[in-house]
């Protein structure tokens, strides 16, 4: 990635994220004409994109915990994000930083987790989203 380009996603990034923040109720308010999800509406087993509205909302008001129970798959990506930032911005230096594993058997791991999480969810109600 170009000098160039890091600088740009290095200011643009934060500038999104503030906007974001700042109009976080209105985009909250589209959380009413989402549809339910059908899969828990016909079997009552949660799916694995159930939460994640939930999980975003508590995101954008600070709720780490409530986040990660809802839908630890919208945290996780949050942090991805962050790493992805970080990393180039660290790069603007020249330095070139990875913290984020390259490995496909890391990914493959990680990927096996949130699997096992979803089923387990479904089994043991107190993994389930908040209600």
């Amino acid at each position: 990635m170009s000098k160039r380009l890091r600088i740009i996603i290095g200011f643009a990034a934060p500038l999104a994220v503030a906007v974001l923040f700042a109009l976080r109720n209105y985009i909250i308010g589209f959380e009413k004409h989402f549809p339910e999800c059908y899969v828990h509406k016909m079997t009552g087993l949660w799916c694995t994109g159930c939460g994640n509205t939930r999980s975003v909302n508590d995101l954008l008001h600070f709720r780490i915990i409530t986040a990660l129970r809802d839908n630890p798959a919208m945290p996780f990506i949050a942090f991805l994000l962050l790493m992805l930032y970080l990393e180039t911005v660290i790069g603007i230096s020249g330095r070139e930083v990875k913290l984020l594993p390259r490995k496909g058997l890391v990914w493959g791991l990680i990927i096996a987790a949130f699997l096992v999480f979803y089923v387990l969810r479904n089994i043991f109600p107190v993994l389930g989203p908040v209600s």
